[in-house]
């Protein structure tokens, strides 16, 4: 599990936590938030949502997913790299490219799933949209 935690309320889909968020995709399709890496255990207390316990970790997860699936193999790459603990190299072997090649595209994925709090592929005031090929052209295709 990775050393940093993140609680619902600190995920603004930069990297960090979009890869945190990857690693521990597990968890939130399980409905469950992942545990922190302390040993402290939290105690029952009164609750601040009106959501169920389950529907924040699966609307996170839900948006992964569909972050990922933009990305479509490269997506698939940083998933099985980061979330089910495949190598660089089975990966590489896998779809008969080069490590290096592997890592860029997982590199790739995630500064495309990192978008923000708002999806890359919507038109905003800082920058217009672009689907995932448009976004590899302008980061240079390997």
């Amino acid at each position: 599990m990775p050393k940093d935690w993140y609680s619902p309320g600190k995920i603004w889909f930069t990297k960090p936590t979009a890869l945190w968020l990857v690693q521990n995709l597990g968890y939130l399709l399980a409905g469950r938030w992942p545990p922190e890496a302390s040993n402290y255990i939290g105690i029952p207390g009164k609750k601040s949502s009106h959501k169920a316990y389950f529907q924040t970790p699966i609307e996170y997860a839900a948006e992964i997913e569909i972050r990922l699936e933009k990305c479509g193999r490269d997506g698939l790459i940083l998933e099985a790299i980061e979330s089910w603990g495949k190598s660089e190299e089975s990966m590489a072997k896998y779809f008969g490219l080069q490590v290096w090649s592997v890592r860029w595209k997982a590199k790739r994925a995630l500064a495309y799933v990192a978008s923000g709090p708002d999806r890359r592929w919507h038109d905003t005031k800082k920058r217009p949209g672009k689907d995932y090929p448009t976004f590899k052209a302008s980061r240079g295709k390997k």
